[in-house]
This record gives C-alpha cells, sequence and structure tokens, in this order.
C-alpha cells in the first residue's frame, strides 16, 4: 500500500494525450499494455477500468457459471468476492497461513466441494501465493485459476518468475494505493492470444474483434482504460523500479524483479 507519485513526466504524457484529442481508444492503450508486458513477463494484456473489473472479465474467460463454487482468501478487497457474485457463484472461503496470511493448497483442498470449478488466489499486500502447489491441486482436479494480483505487481515467485507470468489468467490493480496508478485502472494478464482478445471485446462492450462500428456479437461491458489513464501508467512504469526500491522489496519471495528496458 502506497501513496501515488506525481511529477513532471505524468504531467508531460497526460497533457500530450490531451492535446492529441484522442481521450479512449487511442494510441496510448496499446503502448501501455506493451509496456505493461514487459514489467511482467508476459505477451498478451489487456487494460481495463479498474482491477475489479479485471477480475470479472476474467473469471468470465475462466469459465465460471452460476451456480459454481470458487475457493478464494478471506482476507482480501470485497472486489475478490463481489466479482464472482456478479456471476452467480458462490465464494468458498478458506484457511490462510498465519505467516504469509495467503491461501495455500492444503487449505483451498479442504474447501473443495462437489461444486467447485476453480480457486481464485489472492496475493495480499505483494506477498505469493505458493502457486506451484496450487497449481498442482487445480490440475489434479481439472479446476481453473484465476490469480488476484491487484497487490503485486513487481513480486516474484521463489524460482524467479513474476507474479502474472506462471500462465493463468492473472489480474492487477492501479488504485493510488497500489505500486503504480492510473488514477483507476487494471490489467489483466492472458495465457492465450484468444483469451487476450475475447477479454478485449467485453470489455468494449462486446464488439468484434475487428473493431467493426456497432457490430456487437456478444454480452460485454463497459470495462475500458481511457487513454489519459494510459498516458499516467505509462510514466509511472518508467519508474516502476525506482517506485518498488522505495517500498523496500515488499514482495519478494526470493529471485529478482523484472527489469524495464532503458
Amino acid at each position: 500500500m502506497a501513496r501515488p507519485t506525481i511529477g513532471a513526466r505524468e504531467e508531460e504524457l497526460v497533457l500530450g494525450a490531451l492535446r492529441s484529442g484522442r481521450l479512449a481508444l487511442g494510441p496510448r492503450l496499446s503502448s501501455f499494455e506493451a509496456a505493461f508486458g514487459v514489467a511482467v513477463g508476459a505477451s498478451h494484456v489487456s487494460a481495463v477500468s479498474s482491477g475489479t473489473a479485471g477480475l470479472h472479465l476474467a473469471i468470465r474467460a475462466a469459465g465460471v457459471e452460476r451456480g459454481d463454487d470458487v475457493v478464494t482468501s478471506p482476507l482480501s478487497f470485497v472486489a475478490s468476492a463481489n466479482c464472482l457474485l456478479y456471476e452467480g457463484a458462490r465464494p468458498v472461503f478458506c484457511d490462510i497461513d498465519p505467516r504469509t496470511l495467503n491461501i495455500t493448497a492444503q487449505s483451498a483442498g479442504d474447501a473443495l466441494t462437489e461444486r467447485t470449478t476453480g480457486i481464485l488466489p489472492v496475493h495480499l499486500f505483494g506477498y505469493p501465493v505458493d502457486m506451484p502447489r496450487l497449481e498442482l491441486l487445480s490440475r489434479d482436479c481439472g479446476l481453473w485459476i484465476v490469480e488476484d494480483a491487484c497487490e503485486a505487481l513487481g513480486a516474484v515467485h521463489a524460482d524467479g518468475t513474476p507474479v502474472g507470468a506462471r500462465g493463468n489468467l492473472s489480474v492487477f490493480g492501479f488504485y493510488p494505493n497500489k505500486q503504480i496508478t492510473t488514477g483507476e485502472g487494471g490489467a489483466v494478464v492472458s495465457p492465450s492470444t484468444e483469451l487476450k482478445k475475447r477479454i478485449d471485446s467485453e470489455r468494449n462492450q462486446g464488439r468484434a474483434p475487428d473493431m467493426g462500428w456497432l457490430d456487437h456479437d456478444r454480452l460485454g461491458f463497459n470495462y475500458r482504460l481511457d487513454d489519459l489513464s494510459c498516458a499516467l501508467g505509462l510514466a509511472q512504469l518508467e519508474r516502476l523500479e525506482e517506485r518498488l526500491a522505495l517500498l523496500g522489496g515488499a514482495g519478494r519471495a526470493g529471485g529478482t524483479r523484472p527489469s524495464m528496458p532503458g
């Protein structure tokens, strides 16, 4: 948890976006997604209007259905549970480890029911969940995983893999108390081009992938991230390593942080 740091670079890029006349669905959206992908070591990034919106889109992409049980943490912001309720699924809370404050594979396994279809772990305060064991449980039981990484930008697992780069749908948040901010905003990291296309469409009212005007071929939402926010995010990403250093290395569980391009 941190206070936002806004300086001359943020003002410069946001002013440039204002003067460009492209305030939404402009070039800064793809630029921000690409820069964020470099930061977390991921190829498929969809910027969205909030971390909550990202969680909602991610669980839909994972295949959640009405009546499903989804195991998650009782110690988190309410959005981790709310996103499941949006789709008529039931959050099933499992116990947390007293040291990490995160769920474990053991506690998640103990909470499984005959209706469980997925697991939504939360990397609380940037401390990574033990994902290798949780992923083994998900494979053995045929469960999907969506990682709530809204507080974990810059965190790495013990094997050096950045949080969000393990091949699961993962969601980050950019509210002003996060490592970087876009004012409001979030991002979904997808493991495939197909899932990114789905999320890109659903964040934009279900518009067709070719962006045909008023061609909406599925249910969607107004979860877009505007170009002003993307401009702010681009400036913030330029100083991500500096920000993480100021936060004193919180969230590191071994390995090194992903580096930003020069």
